[in-house]
């Protein structure tokens, strides 16, 4: 299958800034990569400061061992084990190596998208020259023909509702499917669009619509109080500064779009990229405001990794992308 990117991630790889590893996140480990783990350690190859290494759990499946044991402070047990990154990065279970890729299979190909989150992939939002374009590109993962990701093979494509290729749909042409390629040609089209604007009025309720969409246990903080002063005082003036940054996060947030197959198609990846909006704006409040400085390129990067921190990782996708309470 084809591999397509947008140009601005194609070069994407790993800068080891460790970000992943130290989350606290559950991985499991599969069966199949538990013994190559054990040979490693037994050879001394692997120095540990905490034993056992795998964690037996009920919830994962069959062909899983477990899960990588962490050390007190949330840190997987192999980062930094006796050196910098990942002692078992060229082992590592298939939930790190998919790591930070968040992939689309449709019959168009493979899309391939990162989470920001990463360092990596933040950085790569500001380092990019020239114009956004989709490309094709290399398979994320060298040794693996089909990539974890949402599998819509089996899907239609969107209908023409709300479609705006060429000129708007007319009511003839609503209910009528796309064919691939005029989902493809939509899809750059909204892309060239792309844009994230200063502070909205419905900010909050988008906001807190993507924070209902994170399932228990987990959650997240309601937006500061008083982040609209904070707004306008330390993040507006710096706002234009950092217009291309922007335009290449909103481009993220509409391609590979999983929303795309949502009931209402074209116009749940619209709503989802204004959530995801109405998230970068409130948090980089939150980031000024917590380090009592205007906005800076450090802050913009901080508050784009929690924007996906919430968005891509803790956010449920079909919840995030449902119609908010309001119906915007």
């Amino acid at each position: 299958m084809k591999f397509i990117w947008l140009n601005f991630h194609v070069n994407y790889a790993c800068r080891h800034s460790g970000a992943c590893c130290s989350s606290g996140w559950p991985i499991p480990v599969e069966r199949v990569k538990k013994a190559g783990i054990d040979a490693a350690i037994s050879a001394n190859d692997i120095p540990l400061g905490v034993t056992p290494w795998l964690v037996e759990s009920g919830d994962v499946p069959e062909d899983f061992a477990g899960l990588l044991a962490l050390r007190d402070n949330g840190h997987c047990v192999f980062f930094e084990a006796g050196g910098p990154g990942c002692a078992i990065h060229s082992t590592k279970p298939a939930a790190c190596v998919h790591f930070p890729y968040v992939c689309l299979i449709d019959p168009r190909g493979i899309r391939v998208t990162l989470s920001h989150y990463c360092p990596t992939a933040a950085a790569m939002l500001f380092e990019h020259r020239g114009p956004i374009e989709v490309v094709e590109g290399p398979s994320p993962v060298s040794d693996l023909e089909i990539l974890e990701g949402l599998d819509a093979r089996e899907s239609l494509p969107p209908t023409f509702a709300e479609a705006t290729v060429g000129k708007p749909a007319g009511e003839e042409d609503a209910d009528r499917l796309m064919s691939w390629d005029e989902f493809s040609e939509w899809e750059k089209a909204e892309i060239a669009r792309s844009q994230i604007n200063e502070l909205q009025a419905d900010d909050v309720m988008l906001f807190d619509h993507a924070r209902a969409a994170v399932p228990p246990p987990y959650s997240w903080a309601e937006a500061p109080a008083g982040f609209e002063s904070a707004w306008w005082s330390l993040v507006a003036p710096r706002w234009p500064h950092f217009d291309e940054v922007l335009q290449r996060y909103a481009a993220a947030k509409v391609f590979a779009s999983w929303a795309a197959y949502q009931d209402d198609g074209l116009a749940a990846i619209r709503r989802v990229a204004r959530i995801a909006a109405a998230v970068v704006r409130i948090e980089t409040a939150r980031q000024c405001m917590q380090a009592g400085q205007p906005l800076d390129p450090y802050l913009m990067a901080q508050a784009i990794r929690q924007s996906d921190l919430l968005l891509v990782h803790y956010a449920d996708p079909e919840r995030l992308a449902a119609l908010p309470a309001q119906g915007t």
